[in-house]
């Protein structure tokens, strides 16, 4: 797909003397930054469970017993 972005002069220079390629640059520079903000969303995530009364696999075994059935048995 085709884009129009507006690039600084500076760091459009010195993403052509890194590649001739200036998509693949940009390319790069995208999936490296939605690496980071995935990264960054798992960062935030930590420590939701912190707090809570009952243990996280006291939780989850009750969500697996769901109308009656037990889940978390099968594995045993």
């Amino acid at each position: 797909m085709k884009a129009s972005v507006t690039v600084p002069d500076d760091i459009y220079e010195k993403a052509k003397k890194l590649s001739g390629n200036f998509s693949f640059v940009v390319t790069r520079a995208l999936q490296e930054y939605m690496r980071m903000q995935a990264v960054e969303k798992a960062k935030a995530s930590f420590g939701k469970w912190k707090g809570r009364e009952k243990d996280s696999v006291v939780i989850v075994n009750e969500m697996r017993t769901d109308r009656g059935r037990r889940y978390a048995d099968r594995c045993r």
